[in-house]
């Protein structure tokens, strides 16, 4: 007895400062810069460690003393505690990595085990039948909860993501055979910020045409090393049409279109152009668009790493 009681003192020490050791020893492994914020949670959920910990001291204390009140207070706190720390990450939206998944597998084990040691240790016979199937409806109850809460997110994500299917830009490009004239009246026309243009030799036009889906917003072009703000008419509604002009030096594959959806979605794509083997009123090299294709932000930087 005298050494469980040792082993029960020694334990308070040691979880004191294995906690805090084990958060500065994550930290430096995982190379993790902590903002003061970080820093402040990180500090309190070590708190929290340190204090369920010492539970479950209390819990192995009552254990080896064989008293009973002590086992179903300490055990019922830890009881509570897992299964409150369980329903959180269930409703918690972030995706969950193998880790996090293989720890609430075991903290959900570890509250069935707890459960039915605790039920296991009634010396009521009578007490224990009336206690069991207040606990099986209790823990029913739970996993239908959690087969609604998987069952709603997994239809708010699939909400989410068809929202984002629907919200993506679907357009099409005309190219231009010559310079286009603008319209007396009305012409939706959005053009690079001039007051960023470098010394530029080519002159390109194109036609976006949008899909009936929905509308989005041209925001930059990325040409001659630089992203340049687009402005003028930059809202392409459904079905309608937008004339781009932009203007280019040298480097004709390393040109870029920024486009954002009506979510916040930016989306990228890399434009070919075509010289028409004229000079625009300007002066320039007339050029038009000959394709416009998809490209991952990764690829686009891989792209212009290469060129520069």
């Amino acid at each position: 007895m005298i050494g469980y009681w040792i082993s029960f003192g020694l334990l308070f020490p040691f979880i004191l400062f294995a906690v805090p050791y084990s958060k500065i020893q994550s930290v430096k492994m995982f190379k993790i810069k902590m903002t003061p914020e970080m820093d402040k949670v990180a500090n309190m959920r070590v708190v929290i460690m340190i204090l369920y910990l010492w539970l479950w001291n209390f819990f192995y204390m009552a254990m080896f003393t064989n008293n009973m009140v002590c086992k179903y207070i300490f055990g019922g706190l830890i009881m509570i505690i897992i299964f409150m720390d369980l329903g959180n990450a269930m409703s918690y939206p972030r995706q969950k990595n193998w880790l996090e998944r293989w720890l609430m597998v075991q903290d959900f084990l570890v509250g069935i085990v707890l459960t039915v040691y605790l039920i296991y240790i009634i010396p009521n016979a009578d007490v224990k039948e009336i206690v069991i199937p207040i606990v099986a409806a209790v823990y029913g109850g739970l996993l239908t909860l959690v087969g609604v809460i998987l069952t709603i997110k997994k239809s708010d994500k699939d909400r989410k993501e068809d929202e984002i299917k629907k919200a993506k830009p679907m357009f099409a490009y005309n190219m231009l055979r010559q310079e286009p004239k603008l319209d007396i009246v009305v012409q939706r026309v959005c053009m690079s910020d001039t007051s960023e243009e470098v010394q530029s030799e080519c002159d390109v036009y194109v036609e976006l045409e949008n899909s009936n889906l929905s509308s989005f917003e041209i925001t930059r072009i990325y040409h001659d090393g630089n992203w340049v703000i687009v402005e003028g008419n930059t809202t392409v509604l459904p079905s309608s049409k937008c004339l781009l002009n932009f203007r280019f030096s040298d480097k004709p594959t390393s040109l870029f279109l920024e486009i954002e959806d009506i979510l916040g979605n930016k989306y990228y794509y890399q434009m070919f152009v075509l010289f028409l083997g004229v000079k625009s009123s300007n002066g320039m090299s007339l050029h038009t668009v000959r394709e416009i294709k998809y490209i991952s932000s990764v690829d686009m930087e891989n792209i212009i790493r290469e060129a520069k």
